[in-house]
């Protein structure tokens, strides 16, 4: 009885199935849109990176804004900042990670000591937490400063060649316009897709290419652009008066370079010269050691 139950139960839920399959059911309409809006309003879950990325950037704004609101303009480093492609939010950011993660550090080094045994007075890993901390808030500083030196100097080679490039095509009967985008489109390297970007711009905003020099010098303190875009204004497009004025400045320029590697050099002969004196100091005390130890034992 039992299993007749079973089979005919079997048999029915077959034949519903069946049925569903050949004749389904029409979808209500208010389910279907709901469901539609539910998967388009549907945003995947942040993963950790992204929200770690979010937390850093929220920092970085309170900072700026604080500092914004007591009057820090922090000038200098804005201008290291503007040159090397970084914003003030992700400095300050990793100023404040580094000196927490300084002061930090001894802290922990503590206590995996006094786990392994080793007991230390906590006033000495906190002494050092400070000082590393300082030291760790202050290095984003110089590393933006060294890097924003050697970017002023390969700017500075890269512009020199760049004044005598549009010069040459001025000479081959260039006009002002062609001859800018184009002696910037031979070179390669940052600097000159930096020069040939500003011109881009300047020519989208209608201002002339000097005046966005003369903008991107004041922007990353670079008195060479400054000075370059100040006295090419004055000649408008007078194009030989543009190509004097730019082979003048390019020769200049190779002047100033030439004289800076020169006293690079002088300083590296100088600091060779030292190195030589003392090692031979070191020489003469390990020679006369053996003598001199003798002559006090007796």
């Amino acid at each position: 009885m039992t299993l007749a139950i079973l089979c005919g139960a079997g048999f029915g839920v077959a034949l519903l199935l069946l049925v569903l399959v050949l004749v389904p059911p029409r979808t209500d309409l208010a389910a279907a849109v709901g469901r539609w809006e539910s998967q388009r309003q549907y945003k995947p879950t942040a993963t950790a990176v992204e929200a770690a990325a979010d937390l850093r950037a929220r920092l970085g704004e309170y900072l700026v804004r604080e500092l914004r609101q007591r009057g820090i303009s922090m000038s200098k480093v804005r201008t290291d900042l503007e040159l090397v492609g970084k914003t003030l939010e992700e400095h300050l950011t990793r100023k404040v990670l580094l000196a927490v993660f300084g002061l930090a550090l001894p802290t922990l080094l503590n206590a995996t000591l006094a786990l392994a045994g080793l007991h230390m007075p906590w006033s000495i890993p906190a002494l050092f937490g400070l000082c590393l901390a300082a030291v760790f808030f202050v290095l984003p500083d110089v590393a933006v400063a060294q890097e924003a030196r050697a970017r002023r100097d390969d700017l500075r080679r890269a512009l020199s060649c760049y004044l005598d490039l549009v010069s040459m095509s001025l000479a081959g009967g260039r006009g002002i316009p062609e001859a800018l985008p184009t002696a910037a489109q031979i070179g390669q390297g940052w600097a000159f897709e930096l020069i040939a970007e500003t011109i881009s711009r300047a020519r989208y905003a209608g201002t002339t290419p000097w005046e966005a020099f003369a903008d991107l010098g004041t922007r990353i303190d670079l008195p060479e652009l400054r000075d370059l875009g100040g006295a090419l204004t004055l000649v408008a497009d007078d194009g030989a008066k543009v190509r004097q004025s730019l082979t003048a400045r390019a020769a200049t320029q190779r002047r100033r370079q030439l004289a800076e590697a020169e006293g690079h050099a002088e300083k590296g002969d100088q600091s060779i010269g030292i190195a030589q004196v003392v090692l031979a100091i070191g020489f003469l005390l390990f020679l006369s050691y053996p003598a001199v130890i003798n002559v006090l034992v007796l």
